[in-house]
Parts: structure tokens; sequence; C-alpha cells
């Protein structure tokens, strides 16, 4: 935080203040508004949409911005209109009736008029608040996308977040209402992971070209609609990223290796993907590894660029050198761990731009379809695709702290919402009468069946659907018995929750308790006052209080957190702050 102003910043102060205007009415000037129809998908959705509608020709280098004198694009993913702002008129309108060739389930995208009210809401320009350390405030080599906060010693990093959330514990907990002290008495504090270093279980790389032209494979630092597709290389002898596995990076240099075979004319000159043009053989890499040090591989290759006989011939050299006895020993010796070797070599084959179909099927060359990983006692089985946090050591202290905040029973039913494969309402399920958890994807709701049945865990059932579709009619089913005592947890995507998921909670006064878990806190920010407002008409029922908050650092070196608001019926919120002071909360979470 900074000081004091003195006399000699003010001429600078100005001169900042003057620019910021400036900037502001530039980026309005030429506002462009597009109702896509589409209330769900992200500005990062969006994106991949614009670039697979865009012909190759736009794409020829030197790489240029897809979309000409773009400045910002905007969207909130619970509304249908896309903001963009253009550098001049004829940028803008060019982009409008290309636009306007998109379409979202047979209905064209639409060029909105922008009222007043959208331009102040777009009208951001300097203005955006930065967590700390997002800036210039480190070496220019620490200040990347992967590592923002590598620079700074842990206990530097561990205050930043802190006072981050902080920061978002009194957005919850606004003064004018709740007293100057409560966001500082309600929040718990932040837990420190118990590994640091290498703790990305899964890690996906792309094969380009890095800035200097060289080819490369690691991760990608920038996008086509921003004009760049350059890769950060993860195998340099002399480069390491602190968030990757030392398996992670064994394997992508086995992979560099079978690059360099093939590259030779007389093994089909097989080139790394040149993502401006859309042609390469070498697509993506994805690399998972258990407690144990297995560790599970998937390829991702154009088999259209390759004769059959020569992708033939690559898919064996794939697992000669995945399951070489040089590979093994590196593995063993990176990782301290006599049990780590490769264990499955997966590969698919995928042409063009588009993005992947999440349930695309794999050809498992070598070993198992899947790698089995323990979490907290429990074993799961992960395909290559399927979501599961990437901090195993850090996620079991996150299940450790959810747990004792939930306060469950043996009356209780857990609502956990956004269950993906099943870890939190597993887990959960000993300490509860039964578990039902909803999910979006498919894939993931058939690996959360599997692994119940496979830990032997009775009570607990998942369904696949939108939970604001499917919330009401699991509410409804559930006996009266069943309705008493609800628990819902909620760990939504980082766009957060659906207003009507916040409607059905406040409504059902039998959930007493809400656990929110949020990897992004601006969703968090918006989704909580819809829980702790005032009844309206819309959100009806007794409001919640939030109790507690506390983060656990699952992502070290980042800018990023886990943090968890825990909400109570405000009758019973009231009851249990006069019987339990917030430092016996503290003390408990803390052992």
């Amino acid at each position: 935080m900074s000081g004091p102003s003195s006399e000699a910043d003010e001429p600078q102060q100005a001169v900042h203040r003057s620019d910021t205007v400036q900037l502001h009415e530039h980026s309005n000037a030429n506002l462009l508004k597009m109702d896509t129809h589409d209330k769900y998908s992200t500005v990062r959705a969006i994106k991949k949409l614009i670039v697979k509608a865009l012909p190759l020709e736009q794409r020829d280098p030197p790489p240029q911005p897809l979309l000409k004198g773009l400045i910002r694009i905007n969207k909130n993913p619970k509304n249908a209109f896309l903001f963009m702002a253009f550098d001049t008129p004829e940028d803008r309108a060019a982009a409008s009736t290309f636009l306007q060739t998109l379409s979202h389930r047979g209905r064209a995208w639409e060029e909105a008029t922008a009222s007043t009210r959208d331009l102040e809401l777009t009208h951001k320009g300097q203005t955006k608040r930065k967590r700390e350390g997002d800036g210039a405030d480190g070496p220019a080599a620490s200040r990347n996308k992967l590592t923002q906060y590598e620079h700074l010693a842990m206990e530097e990093q561990l205050d930043r977040k802190k006072r981050h959330c902080l920061d978002v514990m009194r957005v919850l907990l606004p003064s004018r209402v709740y007293g100057h002290d409560t966001a500082y008495d309600r929040f718990v504090g932040i837990f420190a992971c118990p590994v640091t270093e290498g703790y990305r279980n899964h890690v996906n790389l792309s094969f380009g070209f890095s800035a200097d032209g060289t080819p490369a494979l690691g991760f990608q630092e920038g996008s086509l609609v921003d004009g760049t597709a350059a890769i950060m290389p993860a195998t340099l002898p002399d480069k390491n990223i602190s968030t990757m596995n030392a398996a992670a990076k064994v394997v992508a240099v086995a992979l560099m290796d079978v690059y360099s075979e093939f590259k030779d004319p007389a093994k089909g000159a097989l080139e790394v993907f040149d993502k401006v043009n859309a042609r390469g053989f070498w697509r993506k890499l994805q690399v998972r590894h258990n407690v144990k040090g297995e560790v599970m591989v998937d390829v991702e290759m154009d088999a259209a660029a390759a004769t059959p006989e020569i992708y033939s011939q690559v898919r064996h050299r794939l697992v000669e050198i995945l399951t070489s006895e040089t590979v093994h020993a590196k593995l063993m010796s990176t990782t301290g761990l006599a049990t780590a070797a490769v264990v499955s070599v997966q590969c698919h084959s995928h042409t063009g731009i588009s993005s992947l179909p999440f349930d695309a099927p794999r050809d498992v060359l070598y070993g198992a379809l899947t790698l089995t990983e323990t979490l907290a006692g429990l074993q799961y089985e992960l395909s290559p695709t399927a979501f599961f946090q990437v901090n195993t050591p850090g996620m079991e202290v996150m299940l450790q702290k959810v747990t004792e905040v939930a306060e469950l029973n043996a009356g209780t039913t857990l609502l956990d919402l956004c269950s993906g494969t099943g870890t939190i309402g597993l887990t959960l399920a000993k300490y509860v009468k039964k578990v039902i958890g909803i999910e979006l994807v498919e894939a993931a709701v058939e690996n959360a069946k599997r692994n119940a049945e496979r830990n032997g865990v009775a009570n607990a059932q998942f369904r696949c659907g939108r939970v604001e579709h499917l919330l009401p009619s699991v509410i409804d089913a559930l006996s009266a018995e069943d309705r008493k005592d609800i628990v819902a947890i909620l760990d939504p995507p980082r766009a957060g929750v659906n207003g009507t998921v916040l409607k059905w909670i406040r409504g059902t006064e039998t959930i007493r308790r809400v656990v929110y878990i949020s990897c992004e806190q601006k969703a968090l920010e918006r989704d909580c006052p819809g829980l702790t407002k005032p009844s309206t008409k819309a959100y009806r029922g007794t409001p919640f209080d939030v109790t507690a908050g506390f983060a656990v650092d699952l992502f070290p070196h980042t800018h990023h957190v886990e943090m968890v608001a825990v909400l109570n019926r405000r009758a019973e919120a009231e009851e249990e702050r006069e019987a339990t002071p917030a430092a016996a909360t503290s003390a408990s979470l803390a052992q």
C-alpha cells in the first residue's frame, strides 16, 4: 500500500489522471454492443468462437490482432451482451459486420444500441482494481501469467493474499451495515500449502514457436485475439517453472526428443503446430501424475498432417521413449519416488484451431485408460481431461477445513453443487445421512459415480445437468425427514453461480448453512448479496449472514487463492455468534 503523497508526486499524479480520462474517452467513443443470445459463455469462450470463424488469410504472419483495433472485450457470463471497444469507427463497423455472421443456436448475433449506462459500466480504463503484485513490482523474469509472485518470499505471498481476502470480506460485510471491524473479526486467516514447489499434478503444454521463432513445447504466452501466439518453453535445462512438477518436465523433454527424430525429412518432416496458419503435426501435451509419481501422458497430434505409416511409427516411438529405462530413471531421480513411472500413454488426433470436444475418444497406446489418485484416504480414477484440483496436498487441507466449518451430523442432507468428480461430496459422505451432487459435465458425473462405487460410498448420488435446472426437483424429491437439515456446498467455476440457484437456496428455509468455495473472488462478491440481502420478491426467505471466511493457498507463486465463505441463516447466525465467539472459531480452524 502506498503512503501519503508528497508535493513532488503531484505533477506526476496529475498527468496520470489526465491520461486516464483520455483513455476512457478513447475506449468508449467506438463501443460496440452485440447481442449474442448466449447468457452463459464467458469472454474466453467467445474469443475461441471468434477465432474459429475467421478465415485463414486473416492469420497470415506476422501475427495481427484478429479484430483490428480491438482495445477491450468484456462480457458478463450471466448476460447475453458482448461489449468491444475499438480504435476507430471503421474498425468498429468492420467488426460489427463480421460478428453478425456468427450465431448461437441458430440465432444470428445482432448489434444493439449502447446506452449511457452501458458506457458507464464499461468505462474502466486504468481504474480496474488490481491485486498487489499484478503490476511491475518484481523482476521482469518473474512477471508472467504463470508465476506472478515467484519473486516474493512465501511470507510476503501469503500476506498479499490475506490482504486481498480481507478486501473481499469488506465487500461481503460492508462497514456501513456491519461496522468497521466485523470483516476483520470474521476472517480466520489464510492456511499455507504443505507443498509450494512443483505442486501441479496436471500440466497442459502446447507445441509451437517461442518468441525467437524456435520450435518449442511449453506454455502459451498470448492469444490470437491479442495478436500473439508465442510459446514459453518448459524444456530448457536452465529454466524451471516453480509450479510445474519435475515429472512433467521429464516427459516434455522426452517428447521434444521424439519431435527431433521425426523432424528429419526422411521421417515425415513433422513440424510443431503453427497456430497463426493452423497447420502442423505436433499440437498439445497433457501430463498428469499422482502422489506415487505414476504418470499419465496424453499427446495431441494431427494425423492428417502425416502419412498413415509415419503416424504409426510416431505412436510406436512415443511408447518406446516414454516407457524406456532412461525416462524411468529420470522420473525416479527427479521425484525421489521409487514408484515413479509412466503408466499410461494415450493420444488423439485433432485438426484445425477449433476446440477439441471434452469427451473426444483417446487411443490408449500403453497402460490403463485412467490414473488413480489418492485424496483424503479415498481413491479417484482420473481420465486425461477430468477436473481434479491441481494441488493434492493443498486440497487435503481445504477438505479438512471445509469439514470443520460445515458442521455436519448424521441427519444432514448435503447438497454438493457443481460437484465435479465428487471429491468434496465423497469426502464428507461419512459425516452425513446422504449426499446429492449436481454437475453439468456428463463425463465428470460418470467419474463421480465410479468413484463412489470404488470407495464403497453408498449414501451419495450424482446427477447431470445445470444446477439451476435440477435443484428445484432435487429439493422437491427429498422426504420430510431429509429436508429437516440441509447444508449446501457451492464450488462453482470461475464465472460463479446462476442467480436462480441463489434464489432457490434462499427460498429453502431448511438449508441452514452454505459453504461457498471460491477460486475467483469477483464471483463471490457478486453472488453473496443474493444470499445476504433483505428479502425481496425475487429473493424470498430468511437471509443468510457471512459468519466466517478463510483461505487456503492452493496456488503458491501465483496471485490466485482459494477462499471460503461460510453463511448461516440469520437467526442461526446470531445464536451461533452468541454461543461461539469469533476467537473460538479461529482457534478451531487453526488447529
